[in-house]
């Protein structure tokens, strides 16, 4: 599978939690977003630098990277999160979870004046943190694992297709 494959599958594959993922179609997707992103970083420092510092480019390019690109990979990266886990025989759900609890936990944390709570003082905050913190890392090391060979509940093996 080539980057412009993977990028394909992810965006044709974006609502589609079923089947599987090989490492690969993860990988590259991950390695190509950063590229794109390191490259489009850099046009708008040097816009920036070139314009005297006058049209904030960099400051446009971060708020677009922490709220607008987050938000419209949301639901593609939970699919293929799902088919990934489907792909070593776990269940797809599990990404699902740790993903909304994820963006739930983050939303708290910049909306203080919505919860009545003072999470910080109540350690609430801190121990969703840890756990979700340990899931996103599973999920993460998930990645590495090779797939299970053959066909599975989930699907045919998407290296044999």
């Amino acid at each position: 599978m080539t980057m412009k494959e993977a990028v394909i599958a992810f965006w044709m594959k974006g609502f589609d939690f079923s089947g599987r993922a090989r490492r690969s179609e993860v990988w590259l997707n991950i390695l190509a977003n950063v590229i794109i992103g390191f490259l489009i970083g850099m046009l708008s420092l040097v816009i920036d630098a070139v314009t005297g510092w006058r049209l904030h480019i960099a400051e446009h390019f971060s708020f677009f990277m922490e709220t607008i690109f987050p938000s419209v990979v949301l639901i593609p990266g939970m699919a293929q999160a799902s088919r990934r886990l489907h792909d070593i025989n776990l269940d797809g759900r599990i990404a699902i979870v740790i993903t909304v609890a994820s963006a739930l936990i983050d939303f708290a944390v910049k909306h203080k004046s919505f919860f009545p709570l003072n999470f910080e003082k109540s350690g609430v905050m801190i121990i969703f943190s840890v756990i979700l913190g340990i899931g996103g890392f599973c999920l993460f090391i998930v990645n590495f694992i090779k797939g299970h060979t053959g066909a599975n509940q989930y699907g045919p093996d998407p290296k044999v297709i």
